[in-house]
């Protein structure tokens, strides 16, 4: 029922590609709308995907909405302001694949927050992000747009693939916890 609710909520179609994070610079995220106009260029079979982007602007996301305009295809772009944590997980749920080709992390918490909710993963592999997805995710070059969308073409029309993404993304997820982390440091403290 809960699934249904958020779908309702925020209107959210069948099939979608979901970005969550905050919109600037670092994220790529108009590299995440390129790559899905490729993905809709070149995949007839994909065009009832949507791309749904969620997430508070943060600063210079001007180019982001530039890159919007431009596409042939901004009528099936979606964009959401901050999700509530409480619609978080849900949204992960509902969506077909999660991207993050992210050009910089501190440790990249949606990804992990994505595999937890048993969603495929393709992110990139700069700083935490390949320690964060531990060969559970798919990784791409966040500088190279084909290979974005190769990958988002890949899960999205391979269902082995797919799901073996989202069980080795789950076994990925159970290695980060708080009850572990809290146990890791009180180790540290007690040495």
């Amino acid at each position: 029922k809960r699934l249904a609710d958020v779908k309702s909520k925020y209107n959210l179609p069948d099939k979608f590609i979901l970005y969550l994070g905050t919109l600037e610079p670092r994220k790529n995220v108009d590299g995440i709308i390129r790559a899905y106009n490729e993905v809709r260029i070149k995949n007839l079979e994909l065009r009832n995907y949507k791309l749904v982007i969620a997430g508070g602007r943060g600063w210079k996301s001007e180019n982001i909405f530039r890159e919007w305009e431009r596409s042939e295809f901004k009528d099936d772009i979606m964009f959401f302001d901050y999700v509530p944590g409480e619609d978080k997980v849900y949204l992960y749920n509902l969506a077909e694949v999660f991207v993050y080709p992210s050009f910089y992390e501190g440790f990249g918490l949606p990804p992990l927050e994505a595999m937890a909710s048993g969603v495929p993963v393709i992110t990139s592999y700069a700083a935490s992000l390949p320690e964060v997805a531990g060969g559970a995710a798919l990784m791409v070059d966040p500088y190279n747009i084909n290979e974005l969308a190769g990958a988002l073409t890949a899960v999205l029309t391979d269902e082995k693939l797919k799901n073996k993404l989202i069980k080795r993304g789950l076994e990925q997820a159970k290695k980060f916890s708080w009850e572990k982390t809290a146990k890791e440091y009180l180790e540290i403290f007690d040495e």
